[in-house]
């Protein structure tokens, strides 16, 4: 675990990513207007009012166009690989994300270093009919078995569903729990913010991704922002659930923490 965090250079990276938002991004800007005056901080703003607004958050010099790209809810990634890091997932491991559509990605990370990764669609997919399914999940379920195991995440419902088909694989099933229920083993996710930490076994905390987010309480929630994200810009989240959330320094890692008050 790295030990070179710093809360002056975190709340630094913080405000930088307010100053761009305030200066650059449609939704941002816009409460300043409906402020009437300019804010230090924008507003927390609930993870689920955020669903339509891609378009408001992509700054004005590179907007959003749907007829062009794929959802930016998407994500590159990088960010489940570190999540995976964080709670001792096997390394060099093909990684599949149970997702409720197909996703044309072939590894996390860089192609070049990254672990091979696949997508695997739950009984309850949105697709044809369950032939359709099994033909859509065989490219994944493939590159399990000829690399004889495979870290599988998604919610515990779907890992129950999923995993006997993978009959034969040597398996690391790591759930993705929501921010509501920060402190359990698996990675903490949110539909927006993506993949957030991951209980690290060593210590048995809940770590915060800091390099890619920051997290400062607002009022009795905590609001999260996405440090390293140009397209939608993410700032003062309040993930799912996480009114009942704090944040803190590990006392043995001295990184931030997400718990439960």
């Amino acid at each position: 675990m790295p030990a070179e965090f710093s809360p002056k250079r975190w709340e630094r990276a913080y405000r930088r990513v307010v100053a761009t938002a305030f200066l650059r991004v449609p939704f941002y800007r816009d409460q300043w207007v409906a402020a009437g005056r300019a804010l230090d901080e924008p507003e927390p703003t609930p993870s689920a009012a955020l669903t339509g607004q891609l378009h408001r958050l992509c700054p004005f010099a590179r907007p959003f166009d749907a007829s062009r790209e794929p959802s930016l809810w998407i994500g590159d990634g990088r960010d489940l690989l570190d999540a995976l890091t964080l709670v001792g997932a096997p390394r060099r491991t093909p990684v599949l994300e149970v997702r409720p559509a197909v996703l044309d990605r072939r590894a996390l990370g860089t192609p070049w270093s990254g672990p091979r990764y696949g997508v695997l669609l739950a009984p309850d997919a949105q697709v044809v009919d369950e032939r359709r399914r099994r033909a859509l999940n065989a490219v994944a379920l493939a590159l399990a078995a000829d690399a004889g195991r495979a870290v599988v995440v998604g919610e515990r419902a779907a890992l129950d569903a999923i995993l006997p088909e993978l009959d034969g694989v040597q398996v690391s099933a790591v759930e993705r729990v929501t921010a509501a229920r920060a402190g359990d083993p698996g990675v903490a996710y949110d539909p927006h913010l993506g993949y957030l930490g991951g209980r690290v076994p060593a210590c048995g905390r809940t770590h915060l991704l800091w390099r890619r987010f920051h997290a400062r309480p607002a009022g009795r929630a905590l609001a999260v922002t996405a440090l390293r994200r140009a397209r939608p810009v993410l700032v003062d989240v309040v993930p799912d659930g996480s009114g009942t959330l704090t944040t803190a320094l590990c006392p043995e890692h001295g990184t931030p923490t997400v718990s439960t008050h």
